[in-house]
């Protein structure tokens, strides 16, 4: 596992400690599948047992760890099964995303999805994972279009899972290009005032996510990395 050191702004222990082993999960520095230990993860960070323990549980909540029979705890493996099953509902739950924000896009809406566009494109010659960046915000101004707080919690719960299957998705070439282009059409459809194409486009850019995630896991479990498995057909 690599060493960890506490990341970010001093806003507090609790939230340091939790996002610092959150990312480290999300960047599979910390592998799927692998045992993971309080004290292990205290002495790195430098915190005590009772803020990494508050922190641990938040990552449980989000499907991120894993506690086992034996009450020991390990990194969430990254399977098929999974990365089926969240994008089915992650393609459900932005589906109703769009079809919300389009009851109320008005033309300062539509700029400011056209930037977070412009973004992805500004990056897309740079670094693969901020074209992934400028991809979260075009769907988090959609969401905040749309104003449906259920919807963002129930988002919510599965975002931890889905942030790290993305990264594993951006390893792919030809995955952020692609990725622009699918965010551009959903944009066009919306222009057009075609809810019902914006949908479909939304739908079609998930399932394409997921696609790259699934290539990448299969490529993962090819090269036998543990705590990563290829086992499900998709139709």
């Amino acid at each position: 596992m690599a060493r960890l050191t506490l990341q970010g702004q001093r806003s507090g222990l609790r939230d340091l400690a939790y996002r610092s082993i959150r990312d480290a999960i999300v960047k599979m520095e910390i592998a799927p599948g692998e045992r993971i230990t309080e004290e292990s993860l205290s002495d790195q960070l430098g915190v005590s047992r009772p803020v990494l323990r508050e922190s641990l549980q938040r990552l449980q909540v989000e499907q991120l760890i894993d506690r086992l029979d034996n009450g020991r705890l390990r990194v969430r493996p990254a399977t098929t099964e999974d990365v089926v099953h969240l994008y089915s509902v992650r393609s459900a739950l932005e589906q109703l995303a769009v079809r919300e924000a389009g009851v109320h896009m008005s033309a300062k809406h539509l700029a400011d999805l056209s930037a977070a566009i412009e973004q992805m494109h500004d990056a897309e010659t740079y670094d693969p994972r901020t074209v992934t960046e400028g991809g979260a915000q075009f769907h988090h101004k959609l969401a905040e279009i749309a104003g449906n707080p259920v919807n963002d919690l129930l988002m919510q719960q599965i975002r931890g899972p889905i942030d790290r299957f993305r990264h594993l998705s951006v390893t792919l070439s030809a995955r952020p290009h692609h990725s622009v282009e699918e965010h551009e059409a959903i944009l066009a459809a919306l222009t057009e005032n075609n809810i019902d194409a914006a949908a479909t486009a939304m739908h079609q850019h998930i399932m394409s996510g997921r696609d790259a995630v699934l290539e990448a896991i299969k490529s993962l479990a090819a090269e036998g990395h543990p705590g990563v498995t290829d086992g499900l057909a998709v139709v």
